[in-house]
């Protein structure tokens, strides 16, 4: 039965009871006041018969006691003892009659028979002198007035006897009445009680959806207040649009990058005509027009898209339809975003990765991907170009002499003289440290030998003057010619770099084409045979690394292993030949990267194999500066095996990186991002000035080694390590010394505050079988 039809019942019952209980109320109440009007109609009599009839007894006692007693005093006493005596007999007869009770019948016996005896008394009373008599007729009478007294007494036991015998003449009645309700809470507490427990569970549920309504209400007012301070906060700006196309909501974002008054409210607006203030603002005003439009019009989820304004600003933009529940369609998102610094920083970082950073030519990198582009065109149209190859005669004793920032104005002295001799069509780089190549178109009337003589004079013409001495640099320029002298990017470089030495061989300040018919200079003889080495030992895995312990001064104990590499001779296996030997020719022959990744490849794979192996230091060459993608290279290895960055450290030699401090400033830049240390060795070993390591991120330094050996005995290389040490503590930075070779220099350079050492007398190089053993690996 259902909840209404349960209560409709209920009530129904609730009032047919009511009534009836009304009914037998009224009639137990009249019932009631009729017997009440009865009893005191008999109950008044019999008290006033009661009093009169002790009266005149106690007259009597009176009468008898004092003596007093004549014959008048008797008639008067007898008349008023036989009036109440017959009095209330009849009332008592009346009232015996209509409530039987034994009792009461039994006291009236009694007192009949004593006032008969009374009666007969004052009727046969001769003779009053008698004294006997007297006492016999106050006996008497005393007992009638005892008797009296407890008749009174029956009487209002009879009264109450009346009481019991309404509340027994009404039991039918109240019983009724009990059963009548009882039967009607029986039945209705078969409807109420599941009434009630739906009730309460109908109150409960509400009041449980009451609480969870409140919470959600309350959740969802705290979550609207923090999206709201989001949205105030994000610098992106997100504009809502109803199905009307009018602003539901603007972030204070949205007003500032459309250039529109904060403080103004932008609730209401129509969309169309907000965009329509701004369509003269566009660069490219159609485009973006036609795009916006479309995308408002079909309401679906839009790609980003770009916008350039006239203030030089690029926003982008995207917007997406908001559906409700029922996926109907509520509005539109649109949310706008100002990359304007991040587009000026991709364009900075994209010409970075092609450009040298000192003079502003394109690099190694970029000069490479040019060459091959020309290689497969060329090989279409059968057509010739050349590639030059020149560096400046004895640059290094430039850098040497005067130091590294007189040596980069040389560098960008050079490349802007000679940026002048090359056509739009013509590719200019700088590929190494003084080394530059240029690639030019030849046509079938263009004169080889008139590009590299330009050169050669430009550069002899460039007058230099430091410090009152007056340099006069030269140049040698080395000239191969596709498809003459090779047909791809490695034999090109090559015969280039050799005709580059054959001017050299020729004294220098002059140029030569490659001409394999020559003999060759033995530089370039070492330097074609060092590379074909090197490309075997790379192929033929004839590489391997060995360890190098750095230890704690003071608590003597190992802190990490420097990487190195030395290459196994496949002609005679039992030579190691150590780096010093191939690094200055990989350097020349761009296989420097290639040597580098492989070693990183496999210290990133050992840590992974090993997780309880000790952080690895691994030397990286200043050519790899110019490789945008090692950084990269690097945290992908990282993350493929799963290797804390922490425990690889990242080496680079001072020189290199002051040579080319803003490919250096980047790669150490991303290297700290992808969580890994920067060490830079050789610390001290050229410089001048220690002014560029503010500018360098770099966590440790490794003093170079000459300025250790030898330490307890040279007085200068002392004043020297103090001011490292100095230096470093004043920046933060960690110290590391190599070559310590005697424990008389390990406990000096403790003295000086030097934390880590390196050296013979800690530890010599060994391979990787021995450095597990060493650490207990299997």
């Amino acid at each position: 039965m259902s909840i209404l039809k349960r209560i409709y019942v209920l009530n129904g019952l609730l009032i047919i009871s009511a009534v009836l209980i009304a009914v037998i109320l009224v009639k137990h109440m009249w019932a009631q006041q009729s017997l009440y009007d009865k009893i005191n109609h008999l109950h008044v009599p019999t008290i006033s018969y009661t009093d009169k009839l002790i009266a005149t007894l106690q007259e009597i006692k009176y009468t008898i006691k004092y003596n007093k007693i004549n014959d008048e005093t008797i008639a008067d006493i007898y008349d008023n003892a036989v009036f109440s005596i017959e009095s209330y007999i009849s009332v008592i007869n009346d009232l015996a009659y209509q409530f039987p009770d034994t009792a009461t019948e039994q006291a009236l016996l009694r007192l009949q028979e004593e006032v008969a005896f009374l009666v007969a008394a004052l009727l046969n009373h001769t003779d009053l002198d008698n004294i006997v008599q007297y006492e016999y007729l106050s006996t008497i009478v005393l007992s009638t007035f005892i008797r009296a007294e407890q008749l009174n007494r029956l009487h209002k036991n009879a009264n109450e006897n009346l009481h019991n015998q309404l509340a027994d003449g009404d039991k039918d009645n109240v019983d009724l009445l009990i059963k009548l309700t009882f039967l009607a809470l029986l039945f209705g507490g078969v409807l109420i009680f599941p009434l009630l427990e739906s009730i309460r569970g109908m109150v409960q549920s509400l009041q449980n959806s009451e609480r969870q309504q409140r919470k959600l209400k309350e959740s969802a007012e705290l979550e609207r207040s923090r999206l709201r301070a989001l949205l105030s906060a994000m610098s992106i700006g997100v504009l809502f649009e109803d199905k009307k196309r009018r602003i539901a909501f603007a972030n204070p974002a949205f007003s500032q990058l459309w250039s529109l008054d904060t403080n103004k409210s932008l609730i209401g607006l129509d969309v169309n005509n907000l965009l329509k203030q701004f369509l003269h603002r566009f660069v490219f005003l159609e485009q973006y027009s036609q795009h916006i439009f479309q995308v408002m019009d079909r309401y679906e989820v839009s790609e980003r898209f770009e916008i350039d304004f006239d203030d030089g600003r690029t926003l982008t933009q995207f917007s997406f339809p908001v559906l409700d529940a029922d996926e109907s369609l509520l509005g539109r998102l649109w949310m706008y975003e100002d990359i304007t610094h991040e587009r000026k920083t991709a364009q900075q970082l994209l010409y970075l990765a092609e450009h040298d950073p000192v003079t502003g030519l394109y690099n190694r990198h970029r000069f490479q991907k040019q060459l091959t582009f020309m290689i497969n065109a060329y090989q279409r149209n059968s057509n010739k170009f050349a590639l030059l190859y020149f560096d400046l005669d004895e640059f290094k004793f430039i850098n040497d002499t005067f130091g590294h920032g007189v040596g980069d104005s040389v560098l960008l002295r050079t490349a802007n003289e000679i940026s002048v001799l090359v056509r739009g069509i013509e590719m200019f780089a700088r590929v190494g440290g003084d080394e530059f190549a240029l690639i030019a178109a030849l046509g079938q009337s263009d004169d080889v030998s008139a590009l590299p003589v330009r050169i050669i004079s430009k550069i002899a013409s460039i007058p230099f003057r430091f410090r009152n001495t007056n340099l006069r640099l030269t140049a040698s320029v080395g000239v191969a010619i596709y498809p003459e002298h090779g047909n791809t990017v490695e034999d090109l470089i090559a015969h280039a770099d050799t005709a580059m030495y054959q001017a050299k061989n020729h004294g220098k300040n002059t140029w030569s084409i490659y001409d394999p018919g020559r003999s060759h200079p033995v530089q370039m003889v070492n330097r074609m045979n060092w590379s074909r080495r090197i490309g075997q030992a790379l192929e033929g895995d004839h590489f391997e690394l060995h360890f190098q312990g750095v230890h704690h001064i003071e608590e003597r104990k190992l802190s990490h292993f420097e990487v190195l590499i030395r290459m196994r001779d496949p002609a005679d296996p039992e030579n190691l030949i150590m780096p010093g030997a191939f690094i200055p020719f990989a350097e020349k022959n761009a296989q420097i990267v290639e040597i580098d990744r492989w070693v990183l490849d496999r210290s990133i794979a050992l840590l992974a194999l090993y997780p309880e192996l000790p952080t690895l230091a691994v030397n990286i060459s200043g050519r790899s500066f110019d490789e945008p993608s090692l950084p990269d290279y690097i945290n992908g290895k990282l993350n493929h095996y799963g290797i804390m960055p922490t425990r690889l450290i990242i080496e680079l030699t001072e020189t290199e990186t002051v040579s080319d401090l803003h490919d250096a400033q980047r790669f150490i830049e991303a290297i700290n991002q992808a969580g890994c240390r920067i060490c830079l060795d050789d610390f001290g070993s050229g410089f001048s000035t220690f002014t560029y390591l503010k500018y360098l991120k770099v966590e440790i330094l490794k003093i170079d080694g000459e300025f250790i050996r030898d330490l307890p005995n040279n007085h200068e290389n002392q004043i020297f390590v103090k001011a490292m040490v100095n230096i470093a503590q004043g920046l933060e930075k960690l110290l590391v010394a190599e070559f310590v070779e005697d424990a008389e220099t390990l406990q000096l350079l403790q003295d000086f505050g030097v934390q880590f050492a390196q050296g013979y007398y800690l530890g010599r190089p060994v391979g990787q079988e021995d450095m597990l053993q060493q650490q207990g690996i299997t």
